[in-house]
């Protein structure tokens, strides 16, 4: 029992920092930021800091890596009658309003600094991961074996991603849960269209089978 207090109590310490640097941050520049200002913000030592990281980008990606593990338990989580693409798009938005987007400020964080860029490509195949898991895990599939899980997560990630180049790019200025609404809704648009088009072009060979 004690070692699971243990637990919990570190996850809370390492959760409190993550917080509190990512306050920090969403009004300077990473580089600007100090190990002693996170600690300090946090009311903890420097030597406490370095108990539960090893580095300030440790910190910004350790609550990437908690978002994702949240993520991951919202998609499981989430009605049984929902579709899996839907259920991972509505997971996403949902988890992105609950954290008012500074966790995706975080994630343009760290693509325009460049000691953190390297990072992103290893902490975006983890959420992915994440999301395949939670879908295999949804579905009573094995993710290694299957590839629905996989084919599902990249489908639903379309829209996703269209937002956030979209954030990042020239409508940077614009709320990200507009963008996203925008692009789960032109999904939809196209989704259905192509079903449309998919039962047009099969409607002759029926016919001449039928014949």
């Amino acid at each position: 029992m004690s070692v699971a207090i243990a637990e919990r109590k570190r996850r809370a310490v390492r959760g409190e920092l993550s917080e509190v640097a990512l306050r920090l941050l969403t009004d300077r520049a990473f580089d600007t930021l100090t190990i002693d200002q996170i600690a300090a913000a946090a009311g903890v030592s420097r030597r406490t800091f370095f108990r539960y990281f090893t580095s300030k980008e440790d910190v910004v990606f350790a609550f990437l890596d908690q978002w994702a593990v949240r993520l991951a338990a919202d998609i499981v989580a989430r009605p049984a009658e929902e579709d899996p693409v839907a259920a991972v798009q509505n997971s996403f938005r949902q988890l992105t309003a609950a954290y008012d987007d500074r966790a995706l400020a975080l994630v343009r964080l760290v693509r325009e600094t460049p000691s953190l860029r390297e990072q992103e490509r290893i902490n975006r195949e983890h959420l992915r991961m994440a999301v395949v898991d939670a879908l295999a895990t949804r579905l009573g599939l094995d993710a290694e074996r299957d590839m629905r899980p996989q084919i599902l997560a990249t489908i639903a990630f379309a829209p996703l991603d269209a937002a956030m180049l979209a954030w990042f790019g020239n409508r940077s200025g614009e709320a990200v849960g507009g963008l996203l609404d925008e692009a789960l809704g032109t999904f939809e648009q196209e989704r259905d269209a192509m079903c449309a088009g998919l039962r047009s072009s099969s409607e002759p060979r029926t016919r001449r089978r039928q014949a």
